[in-house]
């Protein structure tokens, strides 16, 4: 999968001033001249660029919009004013990616989350190019039932010269489920409630073996271990989590109720959640570049001292990042027997992606092989349970007549009840258990 930035900034945009351009070049002169660069020489002039880092550039003011491309599929997380950036890229017709998507010719498809309505996530919507173009279908998912009278409200005639209504794009709009799993293309996509005001919903997204995680507006009021466990088990073994570190910790401590965290908590998370990137996001506008370079290097800092491994990445424009795991193999066994018609699978290790086809597989054989419709799945050797694995269940429940999950481990479990999929299977302690409920019917 391929995760780009748009737009990083929380609240309102915040375009860097004159005077910070001005500072911004004094800067790159006078580290030039204590370097000896030789500015006529390109490479030189690139090595300073390159050693400047933000004090040469910039994490951007646009407001929150990020995108996720798997396989053929866009998937657009939020339409703050970053948004308007992404549109004008989709309607470049002069650049190959941006004619593959087809937007600007009215064949483009793409599908756009809403975490929740603040207005520095929804801002940027009617600015959004592709939308005025007949013939281009757009896929809106959100939690909240008032997303669509919320999108249209700041489009009326008092505010804006275009109304909603008069959009020529093709909108549908899903309403989800808190936890629902959705699947679209080879991407599985599931949500998860964070504390904010008005509540807010992060999106974990898994595919090509990796796992990418947007919370981009979240209070962590309380961070012992039982109040923490809900989003540690959502944001976990993540390749990628982008977090709310509007505030600094004292901040998340004074301004209790505000709905936004910290770097640090967001280590302490990452780092128990098994973490690989956390990336800095929701920034304050009024956060200077030279802030977030140095809130970079305390996070840094605090991560080592806890002994951790994770790298630490300021949220701005135009960053991207494949993220894409290939090689990675896991441990997933099966074992069968069959008893009086029914099929028993055990099941043991990692219960996601890479074990999916396996399992598909293996009971379609079983099923076809044995010709039976009753199934016990033994789960109590499964140490991780991911999205793909869920989906897969799902899917077997559809092709016999009984399913039976029994002996899940408990942070399997909570698994299906962050997926709200637990009223899907028939779930017993143990086959004894099943055995009685399927003899019963």
């Amino acid at each position: 999968m391929l995760l780009k930035i748009w737009g990083a900034r929380g609240s309102i945009p915040a375009p860097l001033k004159p005077d910070d351009v001005h500072q911004k070049i004094m800067t790159a002169l006078q580290w030039a001249g204590e370097q000896n660069i030789n500015l006529a020489d390109a490479a030189g002039r690139q090595g300073l660029i390159d050693k400047l880092s933000l004090s040469g550039s910039t994490a951007g003011g646009n407001t929150t919009c990020v995108t996720i491309e798997c396989g053929d599929d866009l998937l657009i997380f939020d339409a703050g004013s970053g948004i308007r950036e992404l549109g004008a890229y989709l309607m470049n017709g002069r650049n190959e990616h941006a004619r593959k998507l087809g937007f600007y010719r009215g064949k483009g498809h793409a599908h756009l989350f809403f975490t929740h309505t603040h207005w520095d996530h929804i801002q940027g919507l009617p600015f959004f190019a592709p939308l005025h173009v007949p013939g281009n279908r757009f896929d809106i998912y959100h939690v909240h039932d008032h997303v669509p009278d919320t999108l249209a409200k700041q489009m009326e005639a008092t505010v804006f010269p275009l109304r909603f209504d008069q959009i020529q794009a093709d909108l549908t709009f899903h309403q989800l489920k808190e936890g629902q799993l959705l699947k679209i293309g080879e991407a599985m996509i599931s949500n998860a409630e964070l504390k904010h005001p008005g509540k807010a919903y992060a999106y974990r997204v898994e595919a090509d073996n990796a796992i990418a995680i947007l919370a981009t507006d979240a209070e962590y009021k309380s961070l012992d271990n039982t109040d923490t466990l809900k989003y540690r088990n959502f944001y976990a073994n993540a390749d990628l989590l982008i977090f709310d570190a509007m505030f600094s910790v004292r901040e998340s401590f004074v301004k209790q109720d505000w709905g936004h965290s910290s770097a640090l908590i967001g280590a302490d998370i990452a780092g128990e959640a098994n973490v690989k990137r956390l990336v800095l996001f929701h920034h304050d506008p009024t956060t200077t570049d030279i802030e977030l370079m140095q809130l970079k290097q305390e996070t840094e800092e605090y991560i080592q001292s806890q002994g951790l491994a994770i790298e630490v990445i300021i949220g701005l424009e135009g960053f991207e990042i494949t993220l894409n795991n290939p090689t990675v193999t896991t441990d997933f066994y099966i074992t069968e027997w069959t008893k009086n018609g029914i099929v028993f699978l055990t099941l043991s290790g990692k219960f996601g992606g890479q074990a999916t086809e396996r399992f598909r597989k293996h009971l379609a054989r079983s099923l076809q092989t044995h010709q039976v419709n009753k199934v016990i799945l033994n789960m109590g050797g499964v140490s991780d349970m991911q999205m793909a694995g869920i989906q897969a269940l799902v899917d077997a429940r559809s092709a016999v007549m009984s399913l039976a999950l029994v002996k899940l481990p408990e942070n399997v479990y909570r698994v299906f009840e962050l997926s709200a999929t637990t009223d899907f299977f028939a779930i017993y302690d143990d086959e004894k258990s099943a055995l009685t409920a399927f003899n019963s019917h």
